[in-house]
């Protein structure tokens, strides 16, 4: 391992003005202690270069190691000539030694010694037990010493104390795991590496399989799965000494190799090592049966409500025949025959059609439109596996309302029972309440008890119909987190991921200045309320001259907005900009070069067990593999078109060296890459990002694959966030039924990149009151460009607020302040947590997302929301400005889309059939449409300094109208890497348009 790969400080080797200024030029108090405690000017001028170099690297290091621009930067201030034999001279002096124990001194930095060797030591030990890469431990150790105040040791000895700690770490971990074993699990760990004589494959391979389609057969052969993991899962409390971040790091170790590289592996490690995969993909397969308990329900629920539609069709003529007779009936009671005549007609339109009496019987007494009633004989065909996942799994209410848990208990006692109907009071050892039914819903009231009124309390229930009604009930209660699953990972009870009252109360304060909100209830509420009206007071303001809003009918209308002209002259720059690029005759292989070069991508890349990487040819292998996945070329294509690799050398560097956090790291690389140049700061303001999804094609034969209304295929939906000056910075691979305000906000809290935004657009999809208020405790103003907004309700601060113009905009209902204000510690308790990483924000808005009558937090943040979103549809109608940012931020986003499925060429699916490996695969295209986007901003800076100089003027409003997302290298053709050098990047480098903007004025 390299230094550069570390934060441990080097000297650059090329400076511009502004760094040799701002980083080696001596204050006067320096220039002071300087002539106070040093006699002779080359003594002088040796003691301020050596204290300049020390405070930029935190360690001495002698004049032959420090560039010339320094020197003669510090010369030329100093007034001395400069003369390397005479500081080659110093180095060797005497004076020098006391000069270094002076600045240690005056900077009041202690020398590493036996004491900072303990402090380095231990901080590795402890950044050991959670990090892999050895990159990732010497930073945490440089971080330790220069908090501590000591100078910095030579590289060699931070990575040799680095490897030491790391190994012995790793080494007491597997040692204390493989000691707890007994002989017997042992040998049953061991046979996972074997193959049976009627087996190909070894038990260790069949750990790793994804999930099945979600079929009655994909179900059966996961529940099979099921039990095979929780039969070697018995001793997993072996691995609760080992942190939840070191066991994942294993747990992917294992997942990458074969059952041939497990035996290989040394003893201990392999144990600890099968214990770890065994515990991940336990937790999956967990996860995987409450997905289709989910899926399969919601397939009954279609099937359902398709029959009830085919139902009312099909009796679309007794509905209207009914109707007809209603209406003749109404007029023979108004007639003024005898009542006998009347009785007598009545019972004639009654009794002449028999099956209309029937027909209307039953339609009224379950509810007419009522789907309910259909559900059983679908439900029926996946009754038997559903209760075998019920038998399985662990279900337990994340409240002290256990009525649910308790029905859940009941239906799994008499699922082998035969009658119609069961005695709720009955002798049983399970015993059901008329208290424990409060949680149905009232359309399945009647069909469950057999009780037309919902006040009375029922003394038995119908099996059938209950069974269904408590499956689909289950759907809802695992959804908002009413019902949790120990031993699962989205399912599992996410009270467990917060962080303590203790811990909040100590950050509340911090907090509240780092978002800038108040976190007291009453101060919290008041600027709220104030908030909300001063925009309800501006928009009542400004409605007579605002020309675009109008209020018709009580009906609000916005007129369009009118796209701007094309600045003056941009076409012209355009084409010239375009012939330019292409004239560079790039391949997309030359651009992942271009930038291995100047970025060093790669260095992210590397064995998932944290050794270093004995791979030749390193780079070129990365750049190939990326290539490969990215694209959709896949490594036997590309190993055909590429001379000098193989398929394998290319799928060994993905599945040993390359994982979702490798890769997102390589991203963020890029991305502090590009918010270096100039030319994205013209582009747009990086505090705002967009966020959309767009469908890829899957295979259907997986979990993960749905099929899109909208796009009328299979796939899964990639997700991005896209920053306003038109980088990536996350993407997300989710399924296509899953609302995707679910997953908004994530992109912001995972982003470790130097672009930061605090302002979030998104489509009609990433609206929802709850996660309007969940963005506004986390300081994020989301601001989506909503489609139905005019059928979205405002609300007024208070029901005694009169406006003159603007009235038909609220709704008659108030917003509960007592509610935000009683349930408002609750709130920041998961705000902080979410600040801290202990919890995803799409865990917290899938418990969110479907209303409960146990979830309070639901309805505090739909109350939250509520004001929130009022707030912004006020100046959303107040402000065509915002409209228009609005609008740009999402047309970006949804240009990426495009962009990187232009990038995906090859293949018009995603081949991989494994749901890490889909993620990887977007991930891989995310990588290389910001190497493009990179590359294209470098390229566009150097050739619009070559059209300026050949006299064209550019504007500030032309260079705005450019787009990086341009599609100028060849995607197709040979395939080969050039040796050539790329040549240096200048992230200074910016055009002078003063002078354009002087020639348009003299024009």
């Amino acid at each position: 391992m390299l230094a550069s790969d570390t934060a441990y400080p080097r000297l650059k080797t090329c400076f511009n003005t502004g760094e040799l200024e701002r980083w080696y030029s001596p204050t006067p108090d320096e220039r002071e202690f300087c002539t106070k405690v040093v006699r002779g000017q080359s003594n002088r001028f040796g003691f301020l270069l050596t204290l300049k170099i020390f405070q930029r690297l935190g360690y001495f290091v002698t004049s032959d190691q420090i560039p010339d621009a320094i020197i003669a930067h510090l010369a030329e201030i100093q007034k001395v000539p400069v003369d390397r034999e005479v500081l080659k001279h110093y180095d060797d002096s005497r004076s020098r030694k006391t000069h270094v124990g002076l600045i240690r001194s005056y900077l009041n930095v202690s020398q590493f010694n036996s004491e900072a060797n303990k402090l380095l030591c231990q901080a590795l030990v402890d950044t050991a037990l959670t990090k892999d890469d050895l990159a990732d431990i010497i930073n945490v150790g440089i971080e330790t010493l220069v908090k501590y105040r000591y100078e910095l040791p030579a590289f060699g000895t931070l990575l040799r104390e680095a490897k030491d700690q790391r190994s012995a770490t790793y080494r007491t971990l597997f040692r204390d795991v493989y000691e707890r074993l007994s002989d017997a699990e042992r040998t049953q760990l061991d046979a996972l590496f074997l193959v049976g004589e009627d087996c190909q494959t070894s038990p260790w391979n069949d750990l790793k399989i994804d999930a099945p389609k979600v079929t009655q057969s994909g179900l059966r052969e996961l529940l099979t799965r099921y039990d095979q993991l929780s039969a070697l899962a018995g001793n997993q409390d072996l691995l609760r000494n080992i942190p939840v971040v070191k066991r994942q790091q294993l747990s992917l170790e294992g997942l990458s190799l074969d059952a041939a590289s497990m035996a290989d592996m040394e003893v201990k490690k392999r144990y600890t090592v099968s214990l770890a995969l065994i515990e991940r993909q336990l937790a999956r397969v967990t996860d995987d049966l409450c997905d289709m308990i989910c899926k399969q329900m919601m397939k009954v629920q279609h099937l359902a409500d398709a029959e009830l539609e085919d139902y009312l069709t099909a009796n679309q003529d007794k509905t209207d025949e009914i109707l007809r007779r209603f209406a003749q009936l109404d007029t023979l009671l108004q007639s003024d025959q005898p009542v006998d005549d009347q009785i007598t007609q009545a019972r004639q339109l009654f009794t002449e059609r028999p099956d209309l009496c029937e027909f209307s019987r039953v339609h009224s007494e379950f509810g007419g439109k009522n789907e309910c009633r259909f559900m059983w004989r679908y439900f029926k065909a996946r009754r038997s596996e559903l209760f075998r996942i019920l038998a399985k799994l662990r279900f337990v209410a994340t409240s002290q309302d256990k009525s649910f848990e308790n029905a859940l208990a009941f239906v799994l006692a008499y699922n082998r029972r035969h009658s119609d109907w069961i005695t709720l009071n009955g002798k049983g050892e399970t015993v059901l309440t008329p208290q424990d039914l409060d949680w149905m819903p009232a359309k399945w009231w009647k069909l469950v008890t057999g009780e037309s009124d919902c006040k009375l309390e029922p003394s038995r229930v119908n099996r059938r119909q209950f069974e269904v009604c408590v499956f689909r009930q289950l759907v809802q209660e695992l959804k908002s987190a009413d019902i949790c699953v120990p031993g699962s990972d989205t399912y599992s009870d996410s009270r467990d991921q917060l962080l303590s009252t203790d811990e909040c109360n100590e950050a509340l304060a911090e907090y509240g200045e780092l978002v800038g909100l108040p976190v007291e209830s009453q101060a919290f509420v008041d600027h709220l309320r104030i908030q909300l009206t001063d925009a309800a007071n501006a928009v009542d303001r400004d409605y007579l001259s605002n020309t675009n809003f109008n209020i018709v009918n009580g009906r609000a209308t916005l007129a369009r907005l009118i796209k701007k002209p094309e600045p003056k002259g941009f076409r012209v720059v355009e084409e010239a900009l375009t012939r330019k690029l292409q004239a560079l005759d790039l391949s997309m292989l030359d651009v992942l070069g271009d930038t291995m070069q100047w970025l060093n991508w790669g260095q992210f890349f590397g064995p998932l067990s944290g050794h270093e990487s004995k791979l030749e040819d390193e780079d070129r292998r990365q750049i190939l593999t990326t290539f490969a996945y990215g694209t959709g070329l896949g490594p036997t294509q590309v190993a055909k078109s590429v001379s000098g690799v193989s398929d394998r050398q290319i799928a060994f560097v993905n599945q040993r060296h390359v994982t979702t956090e490798k890769l997102e790291a390589a991203i963020c690389e890029v991305i502090n890459g590009y918010n270096r140049f100039w030319l994205p700061k013209l582009w747009g303001n990086a505090k705002r990002a967009a966020a959309d999804g767009t469908l890829w094609d899957l295979y259907e034969n997986n979990l993960l694959s749905e099929y899109h209304i909208r796009y009328g295929s299979w796939g899964g939906i990639a997700y991005y966030h896209v920053s306003d000056n038109y980088i990536a910075l996350f993407s997300h691979f989710i399924p296509c039924g899953v609302w995707e305000a679910i997953y908004i906000l994530d992109g912001l809290t995972k982003n470790k990149s130097d672009i930061q935004p605090d302002t979030l657009h998104g489509d009609t999809q990433a609206q929802s009151t709850p996660v309007f208020g969940l963005a506004y405790l986390l300081g994020i103003k989301l601001m989506p460009r909503i489609r139905n907004w005019k059928d979205l309700k405002c609300y007024k601060p208070s029901s005694d607020e009169a406006y003159n113009h603007i009235s038909e905009l609220f709704a008659k209902d108030n917003i509960n302040w007592a509610l935000i204000s009683r349930h408002l510690p609750d709130m920041l308790q998961i705000a902080l947590s979410i600040k801290a990483g202990k919890i995803a924000p799409s865990t917290i808005l899938r418990k969110l997302g479907t209303a409960s009558r146990k979830n309070k937090l639901y309805y505090a943040f739909r109350e939250l929301g509520r004001v929130v979103r009022t707030c912004f549809l006020l100046e959303y109608v107040n402000s065509e400005e915002l409209r228009r940012l609005i609008q740009s931020a999402t047309n970006r986003c949804e240009s990426f889309n495009k962009f990187a499925q232009w990038i995906y060429f090859a293949s018009d699916l995603i081949q991989e059939n494994v749901r890490d490996e889909q993620l990887k695969v977007i991930k891989y295209n995310h990588l290389i449409a910001n190497l493009l986007i990179f590359h294209n901003c470098k390229s566009m800076t150097q050739a619009l300094k070559e059209l300026q100089d050949e006299g064209m003027i550019l504007t500030p409003d032309i260079l705005r109208a450019l787009s990086p997302y341009r599609q100028h290298p060849s995607r197709f053709g040979m395939y080969e890497l050039r040796d050539s050098e790329a040549g240096p990047i200048d992230y200074d480098f910016r055009l002078d348009l003063e002078s354009n903007e002087a020639q348009i004025k003299l024009a």
